[in-house]
């Protein structure tokens, strides 16, 4: 399922289920927190390597892209355990 196939029912369900878990499970609502936090970083490093590259600089962003996808995959199950209300 991508963003477009997602019905404007469904997100409006979801806007609900995250706010109803995120009261019931503060703790689970401050590792989202954090996760999207991390991943921001990770993000602007990743840019900040690709800037230093496109200036001529001989490096790679192998493992900052690596990062990256980490961060993602640490931020959606921390988004997902917070929609099952899991921990």
């Amino acid at each position: 399922m991508t963003l477009s196939t997602v019905s404007e029912e469904q997100r409006i369900d979801a806007v609900h289920r995250l706010g109803v878990m995120s009261e019931r499970h503060p703790e689970l609502k401050r590792r989202v927190a954090d996760a999207r936090l991390e991943l921001a970083a990770v993000i602007l490093a990743m840019d900040a390597v690709d800037e230093r590259i496109q200036a001529g600089e001989k490096i790679h962003s192998l493992q900052e892209q690596a990062a990256v996808e980490q961060a993602k995959n640490a931020h959606a199950q921390a988004l997902a355990d917070l929609l099952r209300g899991e921990h």
